[in-house]
């Protein structure tokens, strides 16, 4: 019984980090060790750490859960409300299930090395997918899928050709690419950053090109900008280094296309900044961007009529099916920091942005100090910061766990620094 207490949170996390890859129908793993979870959960440690008046950002989730559960009262559409309550509550169980079961480095470090070992075994996964016939089992590309109670979503009537190019798409054990794509964004720093040569280049190469491969194109650009990022931050203290660089990117930029090894990789750099900045166009399109234009449009001309309050939680679908669904199918607002708006109104969305960017900052003082706990906080905080991008990939990130995986680690390694500040 005593091992079961002390692992459960590592199974717990590590469930919540496949999410859909082990599941039947909407039975998840995750759902069983959640349940195995909360009978274990340390009440007594939660009840004396809420008797200290911990601090806004510890309190923070769950406020929000709160707020989202008071704003069913006003959502017209009860049933989506009470579905998205639901998704958040499991988001925010990660995150205070990690705060008080883990407690001090030594276990952080094994939640690592287990996260790192699923995510390297999805980028095996991943490569397989991209480059044999390979396809893992609990995908909606594969046939296998109909076993586990989901849908097959390859059309017979597609073409050859159309099926070769969507069997060339991962989606590892996320079910979608562009979930695949969040979490890989999330991924990058930890590899970027990591002291280990090996898992610095060679599985953050190995990870970018899955990357490129899920045609992410938010997610890539988000990529682009952290690499660009890590790399002046920790590399930039040679002028020689700095001019190469410089001169590199130059050079990449006025090379033939013919005769540039980089060529795919400026198109796909450069189809992202599109597909990022052509958001906030007027001009419609047919493609997909379009599609997220419409999206938005009709959300921002119905917070108009609810500026203050919101639409209720999860009602950001409402108003796309009350438009007549755009495209015939999405309801899905596809960008979450949008939908936070839509759905709580103004004044939470503002304090929601501020709890974010107050843990954003305190994770970067604290990687600015000689701690055991610089390179977690230094990780988590560039994470962050690339989801404000990557986050507009996915349809919503409410019920995406490596998201709530993120914020949880975040608040833990803040509890955790403030103990180690107080032995000192």
């Amino acid at each position: 019984m005593l091992a079961i207490k002390k692992n459960i949170i590592f199974v717990f996390l590590a469930s919540a980090f496949v999410g859909v890859g082990l599941s039947y129908g909407k039975i998840y793993a995750f759902h069983i060790a959640f349940a195995f979870a909360l009978l274990f959960f340390p009440f007594r440690a939660a009840k004396s750490f809420i008797f200290t008046k911990p601090r806004f950002i510890f309190l923070f989730p769950a406020i929000m859960v709160v707020y989202y559960m008071i704003s069913m009262l006003w959502a017209p559409h009860f049933l989506y409300a009470v579905t998205y309550v639901g998704y958040l509550l499991f988001g925010i169980s990660i995150v205070y299930f990690t705060f008080f079961y883990i407690e001090n480095l030594t276990q952080l470090n094994r939640l690592f090395l287990v996260l790192g070992m699923l995510l390297f075994v999805e980028l095996i996964v991943s490569l397989l997918e991209i480059y044999t016939q390979f396809r893992y089992p609990i995908s909606p590309y594969s046939k296998l899928v109909t076993h586990f109670g989901h849908g097959y979503k390859i059309d017979v009537n597609f073409s050859d050709k159309i099926k070769s190019l969507i069997l060339s798409v991962p989606t590892g054990f996320h079910w979608n690419p562009n979930n695949l794509a969040t979490l890989l964004g999330i991924a990058l720093p930890f590899t970027l950053l990591s002291p280990n040569k090996w898992i610095k280049y060679i599985i953050t190469l190995v990870l970018l090109l899955v990357l490129l491969a899920t045609n992410s194109r938010g997610v890539v650009l988000s990529a682009a900008l952290i690499i660009f990022y890590v790399f002046f931050v920790e590399t930039v203290v040679s002028k020689r280094i700095f001019l190469f660089i410089v001169t590199l990117g130059i050079l990449i930029i006025l090379l033939p296309q013919s005769i540039n090894p980089f060529n795919s990789v400026n198109k796909r750099i450069s189809n992202s900044v599109d597909a990022v900045f052509a958001l906030f166009d007027d001009n419609q399109t047919s493609n997909s961007l379009g599609a997220r234009q419409e999206l938005i449009k009709n959300a921002l001309d119905e917070l108009d009529n609810h500026l203050w309050l919101g639409v209720g939680a999860g009602n950001s679908k409402f108003i796309q099916e009350k438009n007549g669904k755009v495209a015939g199918k999405l309801t899905s607002l596809h960008n979450y920091w949008l939908e936070i708006l839509v759905d709580t109104g103004f004044i939470f969305f503002l304090v929601f942005v501020f709890w974010y960017f107050k843990v954003v900052y305190e994770l970067v003082l604290i990687s600015n100090t000689n701690t055991k706990l610089k390179y977690y906080s230094k990780s988590i905080y560039i994470a962050m910061l690339g989801l404000l991008i990557s986050a507009i990939s996915c349809s919503s990130i409410v019920y995406f766990f490596p998201f709530w995986i993120l914020l949880s680690i975040g608040l833990l390694v803040i509890r955790l620094n403030e103990k180690e500040q107080l032995a000192s």
